[in-house]
């Protein structure tokens, strides 16, 4: 089920508050009730540091509004299932509030510097749990929209399972160990001519029956070396393409050739090929049903929002 606002509860509080003292700017309206730009410039750097990225990296000014609009959208629909959860009477409980608390007080190291943040955020833990009542209860609504809309049938799973067969197709895989002899991509050719040589070296020995993990251990360069060189299975396009042709090139128990990469040198040995497989529609439905329930629920919470948004009167109040 879709869970849109509980996740505002236990992210950093620079994106769960919106300070008490910030309120004179407002980004937008929502049936009279404001959105501050504090918030939105606050939800807005939470997402960027979600997404694993700063300011500098959105050289388009385009894309910048494209990304603070979308914020402040959610912000607008968390408001209009506040004010919707007044009214159907779907508030949250104390015990709900308590545990929102909870999960975003359990960040920092005690209860004394999490109310120390609080009061630097203009809040008392009072004043906070005010807020924390707002979000949990548009999440509540929300979710209880949702839930309604998430009955799936068996013939639904049916019809999805037939329609998606590509879903539910596992394609042949190679189970394989390797020997990676390492080259630095500033490499000399000299430098990679003896990377080679050492890599021939350590076949030989491998073609000569010693223990290809023990040689792994001893020699590799790759990750996998502390597991004595074995890989997770792997199927086509996942490998650089001379390792991928010459993995399923081999049979099992087999060994390849040495195989130049951008990475270096490479050998490998082939544990086994695993067939494609279809997973059948009874171990499938089960993962099939719980798809089409988040799927339509998320439809119908989308629905929502626009309806009450329809309904209502929401200002935009920035050139976003």
């Amino acid at each position: 089920m879709r869970r849109i606002f509980i996740a505002l509860l236990v992210l950093p509080l620079a994106l769960a508050l919106t300070p008490a003292r910030a309120q004179a700017i407002l980004a937008a309206r929502v049936n009279g009730t404001g959105i501050s730009q504090e918030q939105l410039e606050r939800n807005f750097d939470e997402d960027l540091r979600q997404r694993k990225l700063n300011l500098l990296q959105i050289r388009n000014p385009d894309r910048m509004k494209q990304m603070k609009r979308a914020v402040l959208d959610r912000l607008i629909e968390q408001e209009l299932f506040w004010q919707q959860a007044q009214l159907a009477g779907t508030l949250a409980s104390p015990q709900e509030v308590e545990q929102a608390v909870d999960s975003t007080q359990g960040q920092f190291k005690s209860r004394q510097a999490f109310e120390q943040r609080l009061l630097v955020e203009g809040y008392t833990p009072e004043t906070y749990r005010v807020l924390v009542r707002k979000q949990v209860s548009a999440t509540k609504y929300a979710n209880s929209v949702g839930a309604k809309a998430a009955t799936v049938s068996d013939e639904e799973v049916h019809q999805f399972y037939l329609q998606n067969p590509d879903r539910f197709r596992r394609p042949q895989q190679v189970r394989a160990h390797e020997i990676l002899v390492a080259v630095a991509p500033a490499a000399s050719e000299a430098e990679r001519a003896a990377a080679r040589g050492r890599a021939e070296q350590v076949l030989q020995a491998a073609r000569a029956g010693e223990d290809f993990e023990q040689l792994a251990r001893q020699h590799s360069q790759a990750p996998t070396k502390q597991w004595g060189g074995a890989m997770d299975p792997f199927a086509r396009g996942q490998l650089a393409k001379p390792l991928e042709d010459a993995a399923f090139a081999l049979a099992a128990g087999q060994l390849s050739g040495v195989v130049s990469t951008p990475a270096g040198f490479h050998i490998l040995k082939v544990d086994g090929i695993d067939a494609e497989v279809l997973v059948g529609e009874e171990q499938a439905s089960a993962r099939i049903r719980a798809y089409l329930q988040e799927r339509k629920a998320s439809e119908a919470i989308a629905k929502e929002a626009e309806r009450l948004r329809g309904a209502g009167k929401v200002e935009i109040l920035l050139p976003l």
